[in-house]
């Protein structure tokens, strides 16, 4: 009984899949009128769309200038755009024709491949296996940093180089993660005898006719990409290839690459495309979850499957609705206002709208007598970092908020943009009031969110960002203070022909913490604005940024320091009261600041 009530209810989530008119007719003037507004509002210099249907092309079209300075107009046919995580398609589909040739296992160890250097054994008897990397779940921490430009390395020496640590058994949560889609691509260079890039232009370009696309940096050719105030940007080459960091396509190309995937093309490899696409992991089987590479997007009843790509300045978005045969790419040259280019899921979800049914919401029953109180809390993405700077992305993305109410239902915020109620129609399971999402927490401590390529991690109170906000709330007034109050002091005192009470030393120290802070505030502030021009900086290791770094680092010895000397000024009675006062929030202040720098990695990262 129980197996038929679960049937029932994976059965009513999943509507019948209605097929479209085969030519999509007028899908070529909803795109134009979409794209055009939409580069117009965001200043978007260039873009493609290619829109797949009945096994043709209905549109393929350039809008814009691949070269603004130059006004090359963008060519469908010949402007390459950086295609990058879409790249990991191609690293899938070539470790599963390894994988049919029986050269690779999709459950073996990695290890059992590796010569040069080994997975750490964090948890024995659970090694990472093929079929881990090519769904997200080996459970890697994102913690490595590139080598870009002329510091790229050869991947296997870039892998050995930057392994992150293992933060979660494989396959209990879903993390996406360069590094182990990049080791699958190691694993294919390995067993195949032949470098990655090479491997993918013979065997997954070739066969396509994809003449214009490349897989090794430095193939952009003419295209130029712009960051989100206009200016170009070079950062087109990175480690990690077989990841997306410097991959370039054509949007013909990229249609042909639809097409195939569409039509389960045995020049793709006999049974790879539907093994791509069919569903390999999901955190509950009410959820949807991700192919090998494919990640499941439903909307509105309708089965999507999405991958994206994002380098500074360009952006990709791909889309398959197989039961329908459509297939969606968009390119684009510019961040734009929102920093993430021509929006796809903007443009595919209007084709949806226009010619596919509207399905209506599975009807859902409340679990009667369900509670959710073990649900509350706050959780945030297992793709935080936990070992890099990179973890200082945590402090401006909210953890998602639950709150049980009455019947068993939740109350999340940090989703969606809005307060959103949950109904549990099954143990730990939720479907949105009146829509279409679900959420799951699939173990203790862990919540599943539909769409997402992520699990979230419940945190305690000292791990929310708010109370780090807070602290650097705080510290960066005081810090100010130091800075322009111990001069100002200094500057009257010298008028009235005295010197301050008191010793020097602590007065510079106190100066001194307060100057780097603020320091460290305006040029780390700064890259956070633009993560796009940020990006670069990081995968370099810019000089720049290790100075900011070296800044932050050297709070952590002047905040204890002054520590010691708001001690030594209550005892020794350093100061009038008012004075102490003062220097005692001045420590606390860069003490509070120098604890986000600990908790945020910036204090002492390596770089190689």
């Amino acid at each position: 009984m129980l197996l038929k009530l679960l049937t029932a209810l994976v059965l009513s989530a999943t509507p019948a899949q209605a097929a479209p008119p085969s030519d999509l007719p007028g899908v070529g003037e909803l795109v134009d009128e979409h794209v055009t507004s939409v580069m117009a509002e965001e200043k978007i210099p260039g873009a493609t769309v290619t829109v797949v249907a009945g096994g043709r092309e209905v549109v393929d079209k350039g809008y814009g200038w691949a070269d603004v300075e130059r006004r090359l107009p963008v060519d469908p046919e010949r402007t390459r755009f950086l295609i990058g995580s879409e790249t990991k398609l191609f690293t899938a589909q070539a470790a599963l024709q390894l994988v049919h040739a029986g050269k690779l296992d999709l459950d073996a160890d990695v290890n059992s491949y590796l010569t040069t250097f080994k997975i750490s054994d964090t948890y024995p008897g659970r090694p990472v296996t093929l079929r881990h990397l090519l769904t997200h779940t080996a459970g890697f921490d994102e913690d490595h940093v590139l080598g870009s430009g002329s510091n790229v390395r050869p991947l296997g020496e870039a892998l050995a180089a930057t392994q992150p640590a293992r933060l979660r058994p494989p396959g209990t949560g879903v993390t996406y993660n360069n590094y182990g889609v990049a080791l699958a691509g190691y694993l294919v260079e390995t067993v195949s005898g032949m470098p990655f890039e090479k491997y993918v232009e013979k065997n997954v370009f070739a066969p396509l006719g994809m003449k214009n696309s490349v897989i090794a940096c430095g193939g952009l050719g003419d295209t130029r990409a712009y960051l989100a105030d206009g200016s170009p940007t070079t950062a087109d080459c990175a480690d990690f290839s077989a990841s997306g960091a410097g991959p370039a396509s054509t949007s013909s190309d990229m249609a042909a690459y639809l097409k195939a995937q569409l039509e389960l093309d045995p020049r793709l490899g006999v049974g790879v495309a539907a093994e791509m696409q069919r569903q390999q992991h999901t955190e509950d089987p009410r959820l949807p979850g991700m192919g090998f590479m494919w990640e499941e997007s439903p909307y509105k009843g309708h089965r999507l499957l999405f991958k994206a790509g994002d380098m500074p300045g360009m952006h990709t978005y791909m889309f398959l609705l197989p039961e329908q045969g459509i297939g969606i790419h968009v390119m684009s040259n510019g961040d734009g206002a929102g920093r993430h280019g021509l929006d796809g899921f903007e443009l595919a979800r209007k084709i949806i709208d226009r010619y596919l049914p509207d399905a209506q919401p599975p009807a859902v029953t409340a679990l009667p007598g369900a509670s959710a109180e073990q649900y509350e809390g706050s959780y945030q993405s297992s793709r935080t970092s936990h070992g890099s700077l990179l973890k200082v992305q945590a402090l401006t993305d909210s953890p998602v908020h639950v709150t049980a109410t009455a019947g068993g239902e939740i109350l999340t915020t940090g989703l969606k943009g809005r307060q959103v109620r949950w109904i549990q129609f099954a143990p730990g399971v939720f479907q949105e009031e009146g829509g279409w999402d679900r959420i799951a927490f699939p173990e203790p401590g862990q919540l599943a969110i539909s769409r997402s390529t992520v699990v979230f991690d419940r945190i305690g109170p000292l791990d929310q960002p708010s109370l780090h906000l807070a602290l650097l709330a705080f510290a960066l007034p005081v810090s100010l203070a130091a800075l322009l109050g111990f001069p100002v002091a200094a500057i009257r005192a010298r008028r009235r022909s005295s010197s301050p009470a008191g010793p020097r030393v602590p007065r510079l120290l106190a100066w001194s913490a307060g100057a780097l802070v603020i320091a460290f505030t305006a040029g780390f502030g700064s890259l956070l604005a633009d993560q796009g021009r940020a990006l670069p900086l990081v995968l370099e290791g810019a000089p720049s940024l290790i100075a900011l770094l070296v800044l932050a680092s050297l709070t952590v010895p002047l905040a204890a320091a002054l520590l010691a000397c708001t001690a030594m000024a209550w005892w020794k009675r350093w100061w009038r009261p008012s004075g102490r006062i003062a220097y005692t929030l001045v420590a606390l202040g860069v003490t509070a600041f120098a604890i986000v720098a600990v908790t945020y990695n910036l204090v002492g990262p390596s770089y190689t």
